[in-house]
């Protein structure tokens, strides 16, 4: 069987992905190719899609670029994961839309109108209903960001005007905050529609769990109810790959955070000990075979 792995120019924590997958899927007799999205891959042309990459059994995404994914979709090769997939983990507000009426337990969230060009006053006055409904302090977010970057955590009414002002004319979402779960996490890694297993990250210095230094992660012991919950997630979305995040309420109930469908596993791997990368081609050969 023949495979691509496509990654984001910047490659960062996708390196390490690359090296487990390259290990383990010659082990399965998988050979794979690897190939960097710099815009150069896929061409609309004559009417058609045009691809300048070699014809695969699959693809490996590592990457939220949704144009080419679908692109290489409309030219029928087969993505981990699809792009339909990557857009519903990718958009933090598409998330929780795809999750409600479905018995998932989530923060109260609250979607900004959009702002497409330079913020005035007038554009603060929804805040007092934010604020009414959410509380303080509240969780700020952009919809699109990772590594607990574009997460914000306002205190007062002034915190959450300035935090708006500067990222109004992104997409964001404002949710309630648990304090509960300050700094604290559980990812849940989902394989081929099954819990593969789970760890515990926590940060003592900031509210959130994966960001920066100062986070930290560690196995999580007697977690049924967390993998339940996640399991319950994975079958009602049909989930192939991804890390479920959840946080932890006052009655130590899991609560979703957000679903990523480009999940890294080097801590992953080093706290459970356990092989994602195998577990990840043999899910690819039983899905194609």
């Amino acid at each position: 069987m023949y495979g691509l792995i496509i990654h984001n120019q910047e490659i960062g924590h996708n390196a390490y992905k690359i090296d487990r997958f390259k290990e383990e899927f010659v082990k399965l007799g998988i050979s794979l190719d690897v190939f960097v999205n710099d815009g150069t891959l896929a061409i609309i042309k004559d009417n058609n899609v045009q691809i300048k990459l070699p014809k695969a059994d699959f693809v490996l995404y590592l990457d939220k670029d949704i144009y080419l994914a679908r692109l290489l979709e409309k030219a029928e090769y087969r993505l981990f994961n699809k792009a339909d997939f990557i857009k519903f983990c990718d958009d933090k507000m598409l998330t929780f839309i795809g999750c409600a009426n479905m018995g998932i337990k989530m923060p109260k969230t609250i979607s900004g109108p959009l702002v497409y060009y330079d913020i005035k006053e007038s554009n603060f006055s929804f805040l007092t209903e934010v604020e009414k409904q959410l509380g303080f302090p509240m969780v700020v977010k952009k919809v699109y960001g990772s590594l607990g970057e574009g997460v914000y955590l306002a205190h007062n009414h002034e915190e959450l005007k300035q935090i708006y002002a500067e990222i109004a004319t992104n997409p964001i979402v404002f949710q309630e905050y648990i304090p509960s779960s300050f700094g604290k996490s559980i990812r849940v890694l989902i394989i081929d529609g099954k819990v593969f297993g789970a760890f515990i990250r926590e940060n003592k210095t900031d509210f959130r769990s994966n960001f920066g230094d100062t986070a930290g992660s560690e196995q999580l012991f007697n977690g049924e109810k967390y993998l339940a919950f996640a399991q319950d997630i994975a079958d009602k979305l049909n989930i192939e790959y991804a890390g479920i995040d959840l946080l932890i309420d006052q009655n130590d109930e899991p609560i979703l955070c957000e679903i990523n469908s480009n999940a890294f596993f080097e801590v992953f791997e080093n706290v459970t000990h356990l092989n994602v990368a195998k577990a990840v081609g043999e899910m690819i050969l039983r899905k194609l075979s």
